[in-house]
């Protein structure tokens, strides 16, 4: 068998491999919420008032928790990169259980009270009838 040369350099050999440089530590941080804080208060507050302001005749589905208003403007302008799509205004979640007949019907006061210009439903292969 005949040996092979390379002029690949082996990092074993290679003097610049095991040279390492200082990390420098970082000159930011992070800091977390305090620990009183409930993102899920505060964003079921915010949509709870905007509901009854715009929709009181749902406001029964947002104080049991089965509906929520996220409004585009509670979290800043779309970047200027995204041109791909125009996001909506407001997005209605409606929280449903599946096959509940009273989940369908509280899913169709929404549709019919909102008159969103579109529908997303999510659906599961596992939960056929």
């Amino acid at each position: 068998m005949e040996n092979l040369k390379s002029t690949f350099p082996i990092f074993t050999t290679n003097p610049f491999f095991f040279k390492t440089k200082a990390i420098k530590p970082s000159k930011f941080s992070i800091k977390p919420p305090p620990p009183d804080f409930d993102f899920r208060t505060e964003i079921m507050d915010d949509s709870r008032a905007k509901i009854a302001q715009t929709h009181p005749q749902l406001l029964d589905l947002a104080n049991n928790g089965s509906l929520v208003l996220i409004e585009k403007s509670q979290y800043g302008p779309v970047p200027a990169w995204r041109t791909e799509f125009v996001e909506p205004e407001a997005i209605w979640l409606v929280g449903t259980t599946h096959i509940s007949e009273e989940s369908a019907v509280e899913v169709e006061r929404v549709v019919q009270t909102v008159k969103p210009d579109n529908v997303v439903v999510e659906l599961c292969r596992s939960r056929q009838v």
